[in-house]
């Protein structure tokens, strides 16, 4: 089963969210990477010791607004940028983040460029939202 993942903020237009930029990959493999951290303590904390935490805002079918973690566009793309750099680096703590990617990556490239490339789409969505006038934002995942 594939995910669809985009950026949901409240007062989000069907407009909106039919032209807002999407996944290089398609978004199957961040939306699963996703649903993956969250039964994986150990990448959300590699996430929270990075100062990436923004990266863990998300809500689903179900979800309540005021059950999200809301973040600005801007900490969002920020969080995103900052993460590439960890990866390049080759920090210690993306070990484990890559490790939960790779569960249900497509492998279409190595693991490190594929993750990478995904976080570029988020910067990117990130700050088409900022562009729309977002002033927080979310990622929606849903299966």
């Amino acid at each position: 089963m594939g995910a669809s993942v985009n950026a949901y903020w409240p007062g989000i237009t069907e407009d909106q969210i039919e032209s807002q930029p999407g996944f290089y990959n398609d978004c199957k493999a961040w939306g699963d990477w996703m649903a993956e951290r969250e039964g994986e303590p150990a990448a959300k904390l590699a996430l929270h010791s990075l100062g990436v935490e923004a990266l863990l805002s998300h809500t689903t079918r179900g979800m309540k607004e005021r059950e999200v973690q809301w973040v600005s566009p801007q900490q969002l793309a920020a969080a995103a940028g900052a993460l590439i750099e960890a990866v390049k680096s080759g920090s210690s703590e993306t070990k484990i983040i890559l490790e939960t990617y790779g569960r249900n990556a497509n492998h279409s490239a190595p693991l490190d460029e594929e993750f990478i490339r995904d976080l570029d789409d988020v910067k990117a969505i990130a700050k088409w939202a900022e562009q729309e006038g977002a002033a927080r934002i979310t990622l929606e995942v849903n299966w």
